[in-house]
């Protein structure tokens, strides 16, 4: 299924509503090369020789996750595109439910070797009050892909659809658990919107990646999970874990067996979305060279097998200034739908 970039927007927490634009601010630059054929070639160097160096990402979560899946797929195929000179530089800095890696890219220079992922969370902390950072202390490069998420278990437990799952919930309140990446995250953000919707309550148990929920559902830690298909794929095809609910609004075609949650009576649909951001006030000429560095890559086959196709991902791809654009809609629009989602204060 492929969604609008404003249908995306729309879907993430609330159902489907309009919403606009705004302009995007000085530190960030417009794609000069948007429309150019992507190739294999390497970008030539800005004026002041960017890059001279590797560059550093910052991936704010724990190995194996949906994020760390983005950020070393999209080196690996830089580097079979041969769009950077150099490998990246990754390094995994779990914590603060993703903030804590965050601010550590936020506290290095402004200069384009030091990146970090930009996504919905910076939204959710900030209007949440846990983040120690405001979204627009970020200049946005590009945004990638959206990601919808789903419920799922482990295959051998008795809540065999999405109606015994939320009627367990209902019957106990908080008795039912799930767990999810962070607090305020888009895991636990989407948890409430199904509480809202179904009239339930569950125990929510945040973990620092996708990769430990999946770890602590299949230790039996937890009864029940939300988790990018990304991050469940792999345990559903060796049949250790089942999905008993997809948030887009239709089913999807590399997992036809998984009904939507619309389906089934909970009218909700959602995908997260995710892409490349750095310390505030990145010089223009920079962003540009990252912005279509990032755009042949994410027009390249090689994305589209690799990435898009192996872990059912849907390009939601936006050049820097559309993706600020985007932020700052995506944070008008979430700050109204937050008054509405008194679960994620209690």
């Amino acid at each position: 299924m492929r969604l609008s970039p404003f249908a995306l927007l729309l879907a993430t927490l609330v159902t489907i509503t309009a919403c606009g634009g705004t302009a995007a601010p000085s530190g960030s630059a417009p794609s000069a090369a948007a429309s150019a054929t992507p190739t294999s070639t390497e970008l030539k160097k800005t004026a002041s020789g960017y890059p001279a160096r590797a560059i550093s990402f910052v991936v704010p979560y724990a190995a194996g996750g949906g994020s760390d899946i983005l950020i070393r797929s999209l080196d690996k195929i830089s580097q079979d595109l041969k769009v950077f000179p150099q490998p990246f530089t990754i390094s995994n800095v779990a914590g603060g439910s993703g903030f804590t890696g965050k601010q550590q890219a936020l506290s290095k220079p402004a200069d384009g070797y030091t990146l970090t992922i930009g996504d919905d969370s910076s939204i959710f902390g900030q209007l949440l009050g846990q983040a120690p950072m405001k979204y627009t202390e970020f200049t946005y490069v590009a945004r990638l892909v959206t990601d919808p998420n789903m419920v799922v278990v482990r295959t051998e437990s008795s809540l065999k659809t999405l109606k015994d799952w939320l009627d367990a919930a209902r019957a106990k309140p908080k008795g039912v658990s799930v767990g999810g990446t962070g607090i305020g995250n888009a895991d636990h953000v989407q948890l409430a919107n199904i509480e809202k919707q179904a009239g339930t309550s569950f125990n929510y148990v945040p973990f620092d990646s996708g990769g430990q929920v999946m770890t602590n559902l299949l230790g039996g830690k937890v009864d029940s999970a939300m988790a990018n298909p990304s991050e469940a794929y792999e345990q559903m095809r060796a049949g250790k874990v089942r999905a008993l609910g997809i948030t887009t609004d239709k089913r999807i075609s590399d997992l036809p067996d998984v009904p939507t949650l619309k389906e089934q009576g909970v009218d909700y649909v959602v995908a997260q979305f995710r892409g490349v951001a750095g310390p505030k006030g990145i010089p223009a000429d920079v962003v540009a060279y990252l912005e279509e560095a990032f755009r042949r890559v994410a027009k390249s086959e090689t994305w589209k097998t690799d990435y898009l196709a192996k872990y059912q991902q849907v390009d939601g791809y936006m050049g820097s200034a559309e993706f600020t654009a985007f932020m700052d809609v995506f944070f008008k629009e979430q700050e109204q739908a937050f008054k509405d989602l008194p679960s994620l204060k209690q």
